[in-house]
């Protein structure tokens, strides 16, 4: 089954470079493309896209409302921001309004051709460039030079930390170690509460900042 994406950008030259590249992928179809503006991107409504691509740094606040819009009216849509901005706050602005995926645009082409795929598959994805941003956000959240007194983590433990350090889904940790995706889940769940940490993104800022990692 092909995947039917829809492309966002108010680049045209930027779309249809995208365009061409994704065309090129036996799994993947390109079955529209618009700029931000709301006149110009009526065919989105009648498109019925699996995967939506957009750039939130369209017009500001314009673009992550637009994400919004989007998730609200295609709930079955697969969002995937594709942004200029290194920026914590913009990055939890758009997955708040229904974004499933955040990725940088300089992301290459095979990385964005994956990251399609796995949030088609229902997967949440982050870029991995944006850790040391993420590591910042949470500091207010960090004691300083401590861990907590119970993350006395295993060596295995500090290997899945690494592991969505540098961008792996949960699928891509049960294909290496050979698990089903329900144990990754439950071993990230043990290494969170180690951490006190509220999700994997804050146990990977937590590990980061504490030289675990």
């Amino acid at each position: 089954m092909r995947i039917r994406v829809f492309l966002i950008d108010d680049q045209a030259i930027y779309r249809h470079g995208l365009s061409v590249l994704l065309a090129r992928e036996q799994d993947l179809d390109v079955i529209g493309e618009c700029a931000s503006d709301e006149r110009l991107c009526a065919p989105l409504g009648a498109a019925l896209p699996d995967v939506v691509l957009l750039d939130t740094g369209m017009d500001g606040e314009g673009g992550i409302q637009q994400v919004r819009e989007i998730a609200q009216a295609m709930p079955s849509a697969r969002l995937v921001v594709l942004s200029n901005y290194r920026d914590v706050k913009h990055m939890l602005h758009a997955l708040d309004a229904g974004a499933h995926a955040y990725l940088l645009k300089n992301t290459s082409h095979d990385k964005l051709v994956q990251a399609i795929r796995a949030v088609y598959r229902g997967q949440r994805l982050l870029a991995p460039e944006m850790m040391p941003f993420i590591v910042d956000g949470y500091g207010h959240l960090l004691v300083q030079g401590a861990a907590p007194a119970d993350a006395r983590l295993s060596l295995q433990e500090i290997d899945i930390l690494q592991l969505l350090a540098s961008g792996a889904t949960s699928r891509d940790i049960a294909e290496r170690m050979f698990w089903s995706e329900v144990t990754v889940k439950r071993k990230v769940r043990t290494i969170e509460d180690k951490l006190s940490a509220s999700n994997r993104v804050h146990a990977v800022a937590t590990a980061l900042r504490l030289g675990i990692i």
